[in-house]
């Protein structure tokens, strides 16, 4: 039998400290020198946009996973997970500065920039390739002026697809989040001075809904921010497959963060192997889980066959990109999948920290898989280690400074948590 604990924080650091105040700069300098080079880099705005916007992808999933974590546990009254807990509060609490790292991409929108966007343009058409067009000119009509007539499809879309009403909907996505994260991190912060229980309560009542107002704003941003970089396309299993990638990066980033406090000093005491393993297995759960969405959205776009849904396979299976689809198959899922299988290896931290870091490159690749390649008028693969490095690099040293400074010397565990006893005497079986 394993030895009880007690109810109460015993680590002799629980805090940053003054560190973060070391910290900060130097994340935000590589940061800034991370974007600046890669902006200098790219040959163009449209090629640096889409770098940036894959690493800027990558971390707000990270923040969108964290965040459904947090709902997730109150909603469910889970008592295991509160040592680790405060770990994704604060990746959720830089949704506000998510917000500011994605007006390099709306500011220049807003102005009529179609670099990103195509549908940002008048007279564009959904389709993005020439042999689409010619396809749809030549069984569509032509109205008395000439002009072509717009399908059903394409005339729909215009009217959800334009900057004005794009924009709205991205600020409502980000309000909505940050003040998820606010209600969350401010009431659990409370509790660590107060210890009052009904803080909990209110938690776990409020979660409710918000899971269903947040499951939504998932599904719409997934549309708007990747889906809608290739108007014409469509998949009702996409927000799914997006939301199955931002919640292992969101345990994976959770992972590593509670190694890299650990091996600093801190919280030693509170999370434990134990932690460790049950975040193991739900990395497991969503790396298969990844992998079927990931293929059932093929296998059924594949047996459709529609040339609507279709165009959007055949850029990443031809056009130079089959390579990297073989990655993300192999190195996403059956490599991951096989690797934390064993019970043994889940419950190594060194082991779990450095699949964490696998799994975000992984993540980071997935993405790039995903818009990529609109990032050139033929779809064809293009790497460019400078800019696609430098902004992978940058944003990652962003959120990192964003960490640090929601942190500071907050405590990195819920203090007086009313479950905290449950998590500290946690085992598995």
């Amino acid at each position: 039998m394993h030895q009880a604990k007690p109810a109460k924080v015993t680590s002799p650091i629980v805090t940053l400290k003054d560190d973060y105040v070391r910290l900060v700069p130097i994340a935000l300098i590589v940061g800034a020198v991370g974007i600046v080079v890669g902006f200098l880099f790219a040959g163009g705005y449209q090629r640096f946009a889409h770098a940036y916007l894959t690493a800027y992808m990558v971390a707000l999933t990270v923040c969108v996973g964290c965040l459904f974590f947090v709902t997730v546990m109150h909603l469910t009254r889970a008592g295991w997970c509160v040592t680790v807990r405060r770990i994704a509060e604060i990746y959720a609490m830089c949704m506000p500065l998510m917000f500011v790292l994605f007006l390099p991409i709306l500011l220049p929108l807003l102005a009529g920039s179609d670099s990103v966007y195509p549908w940002n343009q008048d007279g564009w058409s959904v389709h993005g390739d020439a042999a689409a067009v010619a396809a749809e000119l030549e069984r569509g009509a032509l109205l008395e002026d000439g002009s072509r007539a717009l399908p059903p499809l394409e005339a729909l879309k215009k009217s959800f697809l334009n900057r004005g009403f794009f924009a709205a909907r991205i600020v409502i996505y980000f309000a909505i989040w940050s003040f998820m994260a606010w209600f969350f991190f401010s009431n659990s912060r409370k509790q660590d001075e107060t210890g009052e229980g009904k803080l909990s309560l209110r938690m776990q009542a409020f979660s409710a809904p918000a899971m269903i107002v947040f499951a939504a704003t998932l599904v719409f941003s997934s549309f708007d921010l990747e889906m809608s970089l290739a108007p014409l396309w469509f998949s009702t299993m996409f927000p799914v497959y997006f939301f199955a990638g931002s919640m292992l990066s969101a345990l994976a980033t959770i992972t590593l963060t509670a190694y890299l406090l650990q091996r600093s000093g801190r919280v030693t005491d509170e999370i434990t192997v134990e932690h460790y393993h049950d975040l193991a297995k739900l990395m497991f759960a969503f790396v298969f889980f990844w992998g079927y969405i990931g293929f059932s959205q093929f296998l059924l776009i594949w047996y459709a066959n529609i040339p609507e849904e279709t165009f959007w396979y055949d850029y990443r299976i031809n056009k130079n990109w089959v390579t990297l689809s073989l990655v993300l198959l192999i190195g996403h899922l059956f490599i991951p999948f096989l690797g934390i299988m064993a019970r043994t290896v889940r419950r190594s931290k060194t082991f779990m920290f450095f699949a964490s870091i696998y799994i975000l490159v992984m993540h980071y690749i997935d993405h790039f898989w995903l818009v990529m390649p609109q990032a050139n008028d033929d779809h064809s693969f293009t790497f460019n280690p400078l800019t696609d490095i430098g902004c992978a690099v940058g944003m990652l040293a962003l959120l990192i400074a964003f960490f640090l400074l929601v942190a500071r010397d907050r405590p990195l565990v819920p203090l007086k948590d009313p479950r905290l006893g449950e998590a500290l005497n946690f085992h598995n079986p």
